[in-house]
């Protein structure tokens, strides 16, 4: 077969395999064979010029000391090839240029070293050793890329010397390369294209297909994870004050590394938040303050990619390899595509969901007014309060506590799943622990970690399994009449709208708690009443008649739960006593003038007197016994009969203590029921 023969064939061989694809590599030692096969060449070698131009390494060797020298890399400059890359020409090399250029694998190759102990290339040539050598540059879109060489170092008289068609035959070699690398580009471009494409629909089926938050975050891991080589994958979203990133959904991180939480303006992950745009970052050899989570102290490649929607961030992906220059442009983009994808998704689910939990929400609510206003019944009341907070927040504990108007104390009035032997003796005042503060302030108060907060020390919710607490005052117009606790075992952020539900829960339980408080303790005084009045009744029944003021001055101090009482009657300008209780002897202010002290008041204006502090009170003196009995708090009210005043009850305690419109008026009635007036009216 002729020279043109095995030419041709040659290329045809090629040409299958460009057609094929065949991989770059095995393209390339066909064609470095073919060269060395076509040029009778000693050695045929196949240059690709590093990324920065200035090296290059040897990717396919066929003829002498293929082995030795296939990947080693040497300068541009200290190689045959410069001549061919500077001039983008085919180049023919003699001895005399071989001496100037120097040798081809000097002084990379095991070869070039041992021929540091031989003669001089001039000595060489002289003696008959006669080198030669053909370059042509590999051009990609009129620049070169790289060379393919042959070459000849022997001293038999028929070793041969390359002319023209051997640069021909390699500038035709070399175009075919040229054609494969064009080849292995479309291909690498189809390649990513399709793995676009593969993303973009796996996204588009699982992540932006689904409303729930957390499938949306999995479905995005899973579609990275098919698509790009990974040691770890970590979604990042922002926490509600936008202070910290915190991990919702991984994979390949351990269990430590789970609970990693990153500040948004340190680290690499700074600039992605800033400017919502993906990045690869390179992890430092040894660990830095913002390479500090576990995961990245092993990586060496790291993908971080926004998760946005419009020109909102809520968190960032990132994924990494153990592997230098793992990632490219197109794992690049892949990753900002899911992360705009997961995005759009997250959002639609978050909104999703607080429109579904707004409903649930307000249907709850609506449960709640309903049956907390259609029962007066306390425990009833507090029960469904309690089951509706649990399953609206999703809370592992709750207790409600209700203040104790004597001892200024919250007291324990309901829990769930809290030990209540030990609960029952928790009674915080106002300002111990985080009840305590909520009662003095009346402030709600978010606590994600209770053992951290300095407040719980002194009343501690901890020891009830608390790890996070939401408390919030229950308030009745202005009046704080207790608090509601949701607690979790687990750390967990209370949110703004959830902190909101359980405040309007419990300002519908403290109003309907207050009225069943209430109605149970009109219940109680009507009882009370009931019995006072058949105390009244039998001593009506009494033949000695006389003896019912005494009776009801007995039974007032016994309704308003005071100390001291005493019932006087008009008798033309002056008042006179009829009866008194609480004193230890007979009072001797049995007449008292209508206008002075305290009685004189009430009879003459015909109103009802509450005194705090009697003994402050300049128309006390009028009273000497008020002084000398050390008596603290008053209260008057007239009795009437028609319009006309016939007479004053008057009410003391020993201890301070403001009596209550309630008393006042349940006095009143009492007296009225009793016909009081009447029996001391002087004209019946």
């Amino acid at each position: 077969m002729d020279d043109a023969a095995q030419f041709g064939a040659a290329l045809k061989h090629l040409t299958e395999a460009l057609a094929a694809p065949v991989p770059a590599h095995e393209l390339y030692q066909r064609v470095v064979d073919e060269a060395l096969r076509l040029t009778s060449a000693e050695t045929a070698v196949l240059c690709m010029l590093t990324e920065a131009g200035d090296q290059l390494d040897f990717v396919a060797v066929a003829g002498a000391d293929a082995r030795q020298v296939v990947g080693l890399r040497i300068r541009v400059a200290d190689s045959i090839s410069e001549s061919a890359l500077r001039s983008r020409r085919p180049v023919l090399l003699d001895s005399r240029q071989l001496a100037e250029t120097g040798d081809l694998f000097a002084p990379s190759s095991r070869r070039a070293r041992d021929r540091v102990l031989q003669p001089p290339l001039d000595d060489r040539a002289a003696t008959g050793q006669v080198r030669s050598a053909a370059v042509a540059p590999i051009m990609v879109a009129d620049r070169p890329v790289g060379t393919l060489l042959v070459q000849c170092e022997s001293g038999a008289p028929d070793a041969p010397r390359f002319g023209h068609s051997a640069l021909d035959i390699l500038s035709a070699l070399a175009s075919l390369v040229s054609v494969g690398i064009h080849v292995s580009q479309a291909t690498d471009r189809v390649c990513d294209l399709g793995r676009e494409l593969a993303v973009l629909y796996d996204a588009a089926q699982t992540v932006s297909g689904n409303l729930n938050v957390q499938q949306v975050m999995e479905n995005a891991l899973a579609a990275l994870c098919g698509h790009i080589e990974f040691q770890t994958v970590s979604l990042f979203l922002l926490n509600d004050e936008r202070t910290h990133l915190f991990i919702a959904a991984e994979r390949g991180l351990t269990e430590e590394e789970r609970d990693v939480q990153l500040a948004v303006d340190v680290g690499p992950h700074a600039l992605c938040l800033s400017t919502g745009q993906a990045q690869i970052a390179v992890a430092p050899d040894a660990p830095e303050p913002e390479y500090d989570s576990a995961e990245r102290a092993a990586a060496r490649s790291i993908i971080i990619a926004p998760i946005k929607s419009r020109s909102d961030i809520h968190g960032l992906l990132q994924i990494t390899s153990p592997q230098r220059d793992a990632y490219r442009e197109v794992d690049l983009r892949l990753a900002a595509t899911v992360g705009v994808q997961a995005g759009i998704a997250i959002e639609n689910a978050w909104q999703y969901e607080a429109a579904q939990r707004q409903g649930e929400q307000a249907t709850a609510l609506y449960d709640l007014s309903q049956h907390v206003n259609a029962t007066l019944n306390l425990d009833s009341v507090l029960n469904f309060v309690a089951e509706s907070v649990i399953n609206l927040l999703n809370v592992d504990r709750f207790a409600l506590m209700l203040v104790d108007e004597q001892s200024q104390r919250l007291v324990p009035r309901l829990s769930r799943f809290i030990d209540e032997a030990d609960f029952v003796d928790f009674s915080p005042a106002m300002g111990e622990g985080i009840p305590g503060w909520v009662y003095e302030w009346q402030t709600p108060q978010a606590v994600a970690n209770v053992a951290a907060d300095p407040r719980d020390r002194t009343a501690s919710l901890e020891r009830f399994g608390a790890a996070s607490v939401l408390c919030v005052p229950m308030h009745v117009g202005d009046n704080m009449i207790g608090v509601l606790m949701g607690m979790t075992v687990r750390r967990r952020l209370f949110t703004v709208g959830e902190m909101e539900l359980l405040y309007t829960i419990a300002n519908q339980a403290a109003v309907a708690a207050y009225n069943a408080m209430q109605y149970r303790l009109a219940r109680a005084r009507a009882h009370e009443m009931s019995r006072y009045l058949r105390r009244i009744a039998g001593a009506i029944g009494l033949s000695f008649v006389g003896n019912l003021p005494q009776v009801i001055a007995e039974l007032a101090v016994e309704i308003v739960r005071a100390d001291r009482c005493m019932i006087y009657a008009t008798d033309g300008e002056n008042l006179v006593l009829r009866a008194s209780s609480g004193f230890r002897s007979a009072p001797v202010d049995t007449a008292v003038r209508i206008g002075d002290g305290l009685a004189g008041w009430v009879a003459r204006r015909g109103q009802s007197l509450v005194i705090a502090t009697v003994q402050d009170d300049p128309r006390s003196s009028a009273q000497g016994f008020i002084h000398r009995d050390h008596v603290a708090s008053y209260c008057g009210v007239p009795l009437k009969a028609g319009r006309r005043t016939v007479g004053v009850i008057e009410i003391f305690s020993v201890r301070p203590r403001d009596f209550t419109q309630e008393e006042i008026q349940l006095l009143t009635t009492f007296a009225k029921r009793s016909r009081l007036a009447e029996r001391l009216s002087p004209h019946p």
